[in-house]
């Protein structure tokens, strides 16, 4: 199978490559146009046959269109948050919905990496049947990614907030964040701490996209929410988690989250496609202290 992957240097696409480099039935085309990630991460890629990079830019038709033909498309480039889209308005709108749009144009079946954001103010139970209420740039270039791939043989995954250690780290996710900051400062300030919100690592993520990859036909067609019921927790008890490895002491502030969820995610749906949908949220939660305690000297 010839796959094409798109934000291939990206958190969840380096993680998925260093998987996908192992299976010598996939002959792999990486896109990525980072010229950081390119000189940080690409190297030890290279020694895998079954590894092709492209440096292009998605939001480049003639670019794209000089990309050999593959059977399957992995879209995960994107301007990924509210922050990053926020700041980069039209930036955002040109690779999350222009960048997309280029990519759908090949004609090949899809994966295409949405949100939960999506979903918006709900505030009950979320299945994948909830009416789409964007309140973030970020969620509405989601939104419109998924009605351009919609007519074409896809797969659409709405994935909970993602944690854990990659080959890329991302400090800006929750979790590292609260880590980040508890290490740093001895104190962990969260405001909306009753907030319901859905984690799943970027391992896991991976996972599913390596099976979906192996089994597309179970998938086709779908829309589905990733991640497992052990990942729906509330704000508080993430920081409480946190608060217990480091002895930082969380601090109540105001705020809100621009993204309003605070609900419990459904995933049964993932779950009749895949077993093996499930982990402990808390199992790494230890680790990514421990990463940032390594950087204790820095402070």
């Amino acid at each position: 199978m010839k796959l094409l992957l798109t934000g291939a240097l990206g958190y969840i696409g380096t993680e998925l490559l260093f998987r996908l480099v192992h299976e010598p039935n996939l002959t792999i085309y990486a896109v990525d146009n980072d010229i950081s990630a390119i000189k940080q991460r690409l190297g030890g890629l290279f020694k895998f046959p079954n590894f092709n990079f492209i440096n292009a830019d998605i939001t480049r038709a003639d670019e794209v269109a000089q990309i050999p033909k593959c059977d399957l498309t992995i879209h995960l480039a994107a301007i990924v948050g509210y922050v990053s889209c926020g700041n980069t308005t039209e930036l955002s709108y040109r690779t999350n919905v222009t960048g997309t749009e280029i990519v759908a144009s090949l004609g090949t079946p899809i994966v295409f990496l949405s949100t939960g954001s999506v979903y918006g103010e709900i505030g009950d139970v979320c299945d994948e049947s909830v009416e789409l209420n964007p309140k973030t740039l970020y969620a509405e270039t989601k939104m419109l990614g998924e009605k351009i791939v919609q007519p074409l043989d896809h797969v659409i995954l709405r994935p909970s907030t993602a944690y854990g250690l990659s080959y890329k780290v991302r400090h800006d996710l929750l979790v590292h964040t609260l880590a980040k900051t508890a290490v740093e400062t001895g104190q962990i300030d969260l405001y909306q701490p009753q907030a319901m919100r859905s984690f799943y690592s970027v391992q896991k993520i991976a996972e599913l996209l390596q099976f979906i990859i192996n089994n597309y036909d179970k998938f086709s067609r779908t829309t589905l929410n990733v991640g497992c019921e052990a990942g729906n927790v509330r704000k508080i008890d993430v920081a409480k988690s946190i608060s217990e490895l480091t002895g930082a002491k969380i601090v109540d502030r105001e705020g809100l989250d621009p993204d309003s969820r605070d609900y419990n995610v459904n995933f049964q749906r993932l779950n009749s496609r895949w077993s093996n949908y499930e982990e402990s949220f808390t199992s790494q939660i230890n680790t990514i202290v421990e990463y940032y305690q390594s950087w204790e000297k820095s402070y």
